[in-house]
């Protein structure tokens, strides 16, 4: 069984930085990462692109299931882009599970920007290996 730091989860994964998603805090099965996005990351239409949008959901529901002790991968995802945000704004996810089994879990997640809905998606994942989980403290320091 892997052991996994959850202080080093964000420091060792190159595209979390590259994307600029950093966690905020996890309050029972909300997990709320924030990202503010560089201007390389907003398509022709100056809005955020949502591939971007997408990347902070997608990491927001593996580092969940990862936080409950297992290694998962995305089997299935369904997003439905609501609005959009501008340059200089700030999104975040909230994340609700919905459905935990032995090879399989079920995440919503929705991503937000100043409490308006940009983006809704459900997310199924597929359990690899279950994983040891330290640094739990983290979590309480980051409130």
């Amino acid at each position: 069984m892997k052991k996994i730091n959850l202080k080093n989860l964000f420091k060792d994964d190159e595209y979390v930085k590259k994307s600029n998603i950093k966690f905020f805090e996890l309050d029972g099965d909300n997990l709320v990462l924030k990202m503010k996005p560089e201007k390389n990351q907003f398509n022709a239409y100056n809005i955020l692109h949502g591939a971007e949008i997408f990347a902070l959901m997608d990491t927001a529901v593996g580092c969940l299931s990862i936080i409950n002790g297992k290694k998962a991968v995305t089997l299935d995802s369904s997003v439905n882009f609501i609005s959009s945000i501008s340059y200089g704004e700030e999104i975040y996810s909230n994340t609700k599970i919905i459905h935990v089994g032995k090879s399989t879990e079920v995440i919503e997640v929705v991503a937000m920007c100043k409490n308006k809905i940009i983006a809704k998606g459900s997310f199924t994942l597929f359990v690899l290996d279950k994983v040891e989980i330290t640094g739990r403290e983290f979590l309480e320091t980051t409130k």
